[in-house]
């Protein structure tokens, strides 16, 4: 495959991570193909490889309810944004255009159904966005990557896989290699703790204020990525003083070895969070994020509990610490119960393989 493709998106890490990925991908399963990401605040945006692809940052806007002034600003700026993208599709001349959700990537995909470039969206959440919605039916396909998401999208819907980046294979590392990376005893059970791109300060300050009911109560060492210098500080001191063994970082670029390293996991439910939950078969103990969009982070977290079999999910308004204490020691008590969720996970994968996002590019493209 010798392609130009174009890549639409922005914003949270859940939107550019996927976007990413499918890049390596395409870089490296068709190297004479060329990759260009568009969309806005791509040239500022801490999540996006700006030093790896070719990119333009173009002017977007949001779809707002707000004043009439917001929304004709609002307006201008997706005007404007459209007008860049159309400049830049003249100029690549991409075969296809893939977005993957956002009003970051709305321009580009407008743009490019003006000139009858095709489209194809990716949508990774359970319950789509509003770019993705009002896109679909124009869209050459739609890939979901939560099976109950294809009746709440028109047109050409299609379960595939998340796009992971590269490295983020089950498997590929070693579990005793994952854990020395981290400085922890090889052979302890790990707690993997982490807050993703919204939400890390809640999750720290209960995580904290559990530690003096797991004194003595079970034997674990934690993974704790805390999201800033100050929290991670803390942190540290924090279990320095409950007894309890923990590496806290404030960020950590090699998750991998983090997923791999891990026996459960507390964590938000944003759509690649789940993605590379479900890649390395870790049960969870999901907090979903209570202002995400149309609440998708509660219906993401339900997918693996109830469908899938996988975890547990606490919802911020009932996520104390006496509460996260209980499900700790139960899980870390009962060994059958881990093995059970991993198993969940380990079925479902088998039962549900679907096609990777690449391969559908090059069906459509062909």
């Amino acid at each position: 495959m010798r392609k130009k493709i174009l890549i639409a998106t922005g914003g949270t890490g859940g939107h550019i991570y996927p976007a990413i990925a499918l890049a390596q991908q395409i870089t490296k399963d068709h190297p004479l193909s060329e990759v260009l990401f568009v969309g806005g605040g791509l040239a500022g945006n801490k999540y996006f490889e700006g030093h790896t692809y070719n990119f333009s940052s173009i002017s977007c806007g949001a779809f707002t309810k707000k004043s009439p002034v917001a929304i004709s600003r609002s307006l201008m700026n997706i005007s404007r944004g459209v007008w860049q993208s159309r400049n830049i599709i003249r100029q690549f001349k991409p075969d296809v255009v893939v977005g993957f959700g956002s009003f970051y990537s709305f321009p580009p995909l407008i743009a490019a159904k003006l000139q009858s470039i095709p489209i194809i969206l990716h949508e990774a959440n359970s319950i789509p966005g509003k770019v993705n919605r009002l896109m679909a039916p124009w869209a050459a396909a739609v890939g979901v990557h939560f099976p109950q998401t294809i009746d709440l999208l028109k047109g050409n819907r299609i379960e595939v896989g998340m796009p992971l980046r590269t490295g983020f294979r089950h498997g590929i590392i070693d579990v005793i290699e994952a854990r020395r990376y981290f400085g922890l005893n090889p052979n302890s059970r790990t707690l993997l703790v982490f807050g993703g791109s919204q939400g890390a300060r809640t999750i720290n300050d209960k995580v904290k204020e559990t530690l003096k009911y797991l004194r003595n109560r079970i034997q674990i060492q934690v993974i704790h990525i805390a999201g800033d210098i100050a929290g991670a500080e803390e942190l540290q001191r924090e279990y320095s003083e409950s007894g309890i063994i923990a590496c806290v970082k404030p960020y950590e670029n090699r998750m991998d070895m983090a997923w791999q390293a891990a026996d459960l996991v507390i964590c938000r439910a944003g759509a690649g969070t789940i993605a590379e939950q479900f890649e390395y078969e870790v049960p969870g103990i999901f907090i979903p994020y209570p202002r995400a969009a149309d609440n998708h982070q509660e219906y993401n977290a339900n997918f693996i509990v109830k469908t899938v079999g996988g975890g547990k999910m606490i919802k911020e308004e009932f996520f104390d610490e006496r509460l996260l204490a209980y499900n700790l020691i139960e899980f870390f008590n009962d060994d059958v119960l881990l093995k059970n969720m991993r198993a969940s996970i380990m079925d479902y994968k088998k039962r549900s393989r679907t096609q990777d996002l690449c391969s559908l590019i090059k069906k459509v493209i062909a």
